[in-house]
C-alpha cells in the first residue's frame, strides 16, 4: 500500500515504525508543521492509508473524513488525554475519577503501587479527539518504580513495541474489511479489536481508564520535607526527558531530570550549602543528589531553565553542576568538597544510585575473563568529561589484565541507548561551542583508538553489543570493534551529515573496511535510518538477536561465550585486510579532525552552528526533509538538485559553495536591513506629511472661521453658534492686540475657560493666528485655500511610470549599499 505518515516529529516510534513497514509497502513521511502543509502532503502522495505514529496536533477535518487515518494513542482503549505516559508513571493508578482529586491524592495520600500494566491504541481519527474507532490494541506490564524508567525510555521500549504490533495488526484487519482493495473511512471494526490486545488475546489488566487533561511541568513539582524519595523519582521520571518537572527545588524555577533514588546505604549526612535551599548528599558526574524526608536522596542529573518572553528558544538541556555552577548556585568549591565518588572496583553498586559506567566480569574455566564494560549516559549522549570516564574504566581493564588471569575479550553494553557521539547540549550551553565541540570529538576519538590499539595490542577482542539505538558518533564508535552484535529492534542512524558535520571516530576505516567504499558512501549521505537485519546485508552488524532486556542480554553473552571458545575468532574479519597501523590510524585521524576544524571554524561552520542549534533549542523545521517526504520530490530522477536536500547535494561538503552560500546570506540580511530603514523612513516622512496636511486643514478651517466672524462682526450680523464677544474681551485681541501665551495659543489668561466658545477666533500654535487686514465676502468661497495635494509632489501624478521608476532607483541605491557592505567584511564572520 501507499502509506503517507503524519508527525509532529519523526522521533523513535516513528523510525521504527517506518523500518517495519517499508518492507512491505511503500511509505513517505511528512511533518505535521501546519495544516495547509497536510493537505498537501495527502494530495500529493495520493496515500491508501495514513497512520499518525507522534501527532500534537489535530488532523484536518478535509483528511480524515476522505482517507481512512489511524492515530497511535499511547494509552489503552478508554484513556484519553494528551499525557497518558505522564500520569501512568507519577502513579495514577485509574482508582479515582476526578484529575484534581488524583493530584491531591497524590500529593498527600501514602503511595500506592501504580499500575500494573499499561498499553496503546490503534484508533481512526474522527472529530472527537481520542475517541475514534478501535482498530488495535495491546498492552504490557509496567513496573513504574523500576530504575531509570523515564517517560522517554518508556515509550522507547515497550510502548514502542507495542505499537508496532498493534500497528501491524491494524493494517492487517483493514485489508481484510476492505477485499475490493479500495480502503473507505466507512470501513466497519469489530468489538473485540477494543476489548482483546492482539499480543495475549486478554482485556486490558490495568484498572479503570479515565480521560486525562494535560499534566503541565508545575503540577511535577515537589517538596523534599515531606515527598519522599520514591514520590520525588515519579514525579521527576514521568516528565523525562520532556517537558521535566519544574522546581524551585534549587531556589530558582527550573527544569529538574533524572530522579535516580539513592538508598544512602552508607547514610551519608546531609549537608547544607549557603547557595542551596534542600539539603544534598554529595555530587557525583556532575549530579546532585538531594536529601528527602526518608533519608534517603534522589540524584537530578540535568536541569534546564525556564524561557522567558525574551528568549529565542528554549535553553539547553544540561548536567545539573554545570547548570547550578553557572547560575551562581554552587561554586566549584562546594562540587570538589563534596564530590561522591563511584566504587573504587568498576563493579555495579549493591544498592541504588547513580552509576553512569560500571564494569561486569565473566570468568571461564581456564580463567580467562571477558570484560562487560556499561556506559548508560543521558540520551546516549557522550560529552567530553563522559569519554574520560569511560577511558578510566578501560584502563581499569587493562590494569586487571595478567598473564595468571588475562582479559580476553572487551565488551561495550552502552546503556538505555548505546551511543549518539557528542554531547551537542552540552556543547550548545558552552561559552565556545566550537571549542567545546573540537574537545569532545578529540576525546570520543581517543576511546575508539583504545579499540583499534590499545585492546588490540594486549590481544584483547573488542565487541559491541547495541541493546538500544545508537546514531552517528555512537555508530562508529561500534563499528571500529571487531564484532557487533544488535538487538533486532534498535535503530541506527550512521550519518553526520544531517547534523552537518563530516564526522570522526575513525569511520574512513571502520565504515570502509567493513562495508565497502559505495556502501559506507550510501550510509553516510542516505541519512535515513536503517534496521539491524539492513545493516547486517552490508557489513556493518556481524549478529542480530531478537528480544530485550534480560533476553537479549543472554541471548548476547551466550553467543559472545561461544565465539571466545579456542580456535573460533581472535580478530574482527573485517580487519584481515585493512592495515592498522599506527601511522594508518594517525593519518586518518589527522584527515577526519582536518574535516571537523572546517565544520567548527569555518566559512563551512554555519551549516553545523545553525543546525545544532535548531536541533537542541527544538526550533520548528520550514519543512519536511525530501528524503523523507518522497512524495514531494516530483520525477522519479532525483539527480536534479531541487529533489534533493541541501545536505545531499555534492557541493554540500565544499568551501566554495559554503562561502557563496554565506556572501548570499548576508546580502539578503544586509539588504533587509536597508529596506527596513528605507521603509521606515517612507513611513515616517508619510507620516509627517499627513500631520502637516491636517495642520494645514485645520488652518483652512479657523481661517475660514475667522473671516467669516470678522465679516459678521463689521456687518454686526451673528453668525449661529458664534456669540459676540464680551464687553470685558475688546476688539483688539481679534485684530492683533495684547494677549497672554497660554499652552494652547494667545488668549486673555483671565477668561481661559471661554477657549472653548472662541476657539475661531485663534489657533493654538507656537505664534498668535492674526486675521488679514483685508477681509472679503462674508461666506465667500474664495475665503477657502485648496490644501496641497500628495499627488502633486514631485511632478504629474497621472499613471503609475514614476512610482515604477523611483522603485527601481531605490532598489538600485540599496543593493550598491550592500555590495559595498558585503566587500568590505568578510561574509562568513557575520553569519550568526
Amino acid at each position: 500500500m501507499r502509506v503517507l505518515f503524519l508527525c509532529t516529529a519523526h522521533n523513535s516510534l516513528s523510525q521504527r515504525l517506518y523500518l517495519a513497514l517499508s518492507l512491505s509497502h511503500h511509505v513517505t513521511i511528512e511533518l505535521a508543521l501546519s495544516e495547509e502543509t497536510m493537505i498537501s502532503a495527502v494530495a500529493l502522495s495520493q496515500p491508501d492509508i495514513i497512520i499518525c505514529p507522534f501527532l500534537t496536533t489535530l488532523v484536518p477535518k478535509c483528511i480524515y473524513e476522505n482517507y481512512l487515518t489511524l492515530i497511535i494513542h499511547p494509552g489503552p482503549p478508554g484513556d484519553a488525554g494528551p499525557s497518558a505516559l505522564d500520569w501512568v508513571l507519577m502513579g495514577d493508578d485509574g482508582s479515582i475519577d476526578a484529575s484534581n482529586e488524583v493530584l491531591r491524592a497524590l500529593d498527600e495520600d501514602e503511595v500506592s503501587p501504580g499500575r500494573t500494566h499499561w498499553g496503546i491504541t490503534i484508533l481512526q481519527a474522527i472529530e472527537e479527539f481520542d475517541a475514534g474507532p478501535v482498530w488495535a490494541f495491546d498492552q504490557f506490564s509496567i513496573d513504574i518504580d523500576q530504575p531509570g524508567l523515564t517517560k522517554s525510555e518508556l515509550y522507547r521500549g515497550p510502548v514502542t513495541q507495542s505499537a508496532i504490533n498493534a500497528t501491524l495488526a491494524a493494517i492487517s484487519r483493514v485489508q481484510a474489511a476492505s477485499p475490493s482493495g479500495r480502503i473507505t473511512t466507512t470501513l466497519k471494526t469489530k468489538a473485540n479489536f477494543r476489548a482483546l490486545a492482539v499480543s495475549d488475546s486478554k482485556p486490558f489488566q490495568g484498572g479503570r481508564l479515565h480521560h486525562r487533561p494535560l499534566l503541565k511541568a508545575a503540577q511535577r513539582d515537589f517538596d523534599v520535607s515531606r515527598h519522599s524519595s520514591q514520590q520525588v523519582s515519579r514525579r521527576i521520571r514521568c516528565g523525562d526527558s520532556q517537558p521535566g518537572a519544574l522546581s524551585k527545588v534549587f531556589g530558582s524555577s527550573l527544569y529538574v531530570y533524572g530522579g535516580v533514588v539513592d538508598d544512602n546505604e552508607e547514610e551519608r549526612w546531609p549537608i547544607q550549602l549557603s547557595g542551596l535551599s534542600p539539603r544534598i548528599l554529595g555530587f557525583r558526574n556532575k549530579a546532585v543528589c538531594i536529601a528527602t524526608c526518608d533519608g534517603k536522596g534522589v540524584w537530578i542529573t540535568h536541569v534546564r531553565r525556564m524561557r522567558t518572553k525574551v528568549d529565542k528558544a528554549l535553553w539547553p538541556k544540561v548536567p545539573a553542576t554545570f547548570g547550578l555552577l553557572q547560575l551562581g548556585i554552587i561554586t566549584p568549591e562546594d562540587v570538589r568538597t563534596f564530590d561522591w565518588c563511584p566504587p573504587d572496583d568498576w563493579k555495579l553498586s549493591s544498592f541504588k544510585t547513580f552509576q553512569e559506567v560500571w564494569v561486569d566480569y565473566d570468568v571461564d574455566d581456564a580463567m580467562r575473563r571477558t570484560a562487560y564494560v556499561y556506559f548508560d549516559f543521558y540520551n546516549g549522549a557522550m560529552a567530553t568529561d563522559q569519554c574520560s570516564h569511560l577511558i578510566e574504566a578501560f584502563d581499569h581493564v587493562l590494569s586487571q589484565s595478567t598473564s595468571s588471569s588475562p582479559v580476553q575479550a572487551v565488551v561495550l553494553m552502552g546503556g538505555a541507548y548505546f551511543s549518539n557521539g557528542i554531547a551537542l547540549n552540552v556543547i550548545e550551553a558552552a561559552v565556545d561551542p566550537a571549542m567545546e565541540s573540537w574537545l569532545n570529538i578529540n576525546r570520543i576519538d581517543d576511546v575508539v583508538q583504545y579499540l583499534l590499539q590499545d585492546f588490540p595490542s594486549r590481544n584483547i577482542l573488542t565487541i559491541a553489543a547495541i541493546r538500544g539505538n545508537a546514531a552517528a558518533g555512537g555508530v562508529a564508535l561500534a563499528a571500529a570493534c571487531d564484532i557487533v552484535i544488535a538487538g533486532h529492534k534498535v535503530v541506527l542512524n550512521p550519518a553526520y551529515r544531517a547534523l552537518g558535520l563530516y564526522g570522526s571516530e575513525y569511520h574512513t576505516i571502520s565504515y570502509r573496511g567493513r562495508c565497502g567504499q559505495t556502501n559506507a558512501n550510501k550510509i553516510l549521505r542516505s541519512m535515513t535510518p536503517i534496521s539491524p537485519l539492513q545493516a547486517q546485508q552490508i557489513g556493518l552488524v556481524d549478529y542480530v538477536f531478537p528480544g530485550t532486556g534480560a533476553a537479549l542480554d543472554d541471548y548476547i553473552r551466550t553467543h559472545i561465550a561461544f565465539l571466545l571458545k579456542p580456535g573460533i575468532i581472535t580478530q574482527g574479519v573485517w580487519k584481515r585486510n585493512i592495515n592498522l597501523s599506527s601511522a594508518t590510524l594517525a593519518r586518518a585521524r589527522a584527515h577526519e579532525l582536518g574535516e571537523m576544524s572546517l565544520d567548527f571554524w569555518s566559512e563551512r561552520s554555519p551549516r553545523y552552528h545553525t543546525r545544532r542549534f535548531a536541533f537542541v533549542r527544538k526550533l520548528k523545521p520550514s519543512h519536511t526533509p525530501l528524503r523523507f517526504a518522497i512524495h514531494r520530490r516530483g520525477p522519479e530522477d532525483t539527480s536534479s538538485s531541487s529533489c534533493l536536500d541541501e545536505e545531499e547535494l555534492e557541493e554540500f561538503e565544499n568551501l566554495d559553495y559554503h562561502r557563496r552560500m554565506a556572501e548570499e546570506r548576508l546580502f539578503v540580511k544586509f539588504r533587509g536591513r536597508l529596506v527596513r530603514e528605507i521603509e521606515e523612513e517612507e513611513e515616517e516622512k508619510k507620516k509627517n506629511q499627513e500631520k502637516e496636511r491636517e495642520k494645514e486643514k485645520e488652518r483652512e478651517k479657523v481661517a475660514l472661521l475667522q473671516r467669516k466672524a470678522a465679516a459678521a462682526v463689521a456687518a454686526g450680523v451673528a453668525i449661529q453658534g458664534i456669540q459676540s464677544p464680551p464687553p470685558e474681551i475688546s476688539g483688539p485681541l481679534l485684530l492683533g492686540g495684547e494677549a497672554e501665551e497660554g499652552a494652547g495659543g494667545y488668549f486673555d489668561k483671565k477668561k481661559k475657560s471661554l477657549e472653548p466658545m472662541w476657539s475661531c477666533y485663534y489657533h493654538h500654535s507656537a505664534a498668535p493666528m492674526l486675521l488679514p487686514p483685508t477681509i472679503t465676502t462674508a461666506g465667500s468661497e474664495e475665503l477657502l485655500t485648496p490644501p496641497v495635494t500628495p499627488l502633486g509632489v514631485g511632478g504629474d501624478s497621472g499613471g503609475g511610470g514614476e512610482g515604477t521608476t523611483e522603485q527601481l532607483r531605490i532598489d538600485r541605491a540599496i543593493n550598491a549599499a550592500v555590495a559595498r557592505r558585503c566587500a568590505e567584511e568578510r561574509p562568513w564572520a557575520m553569519i550568526s
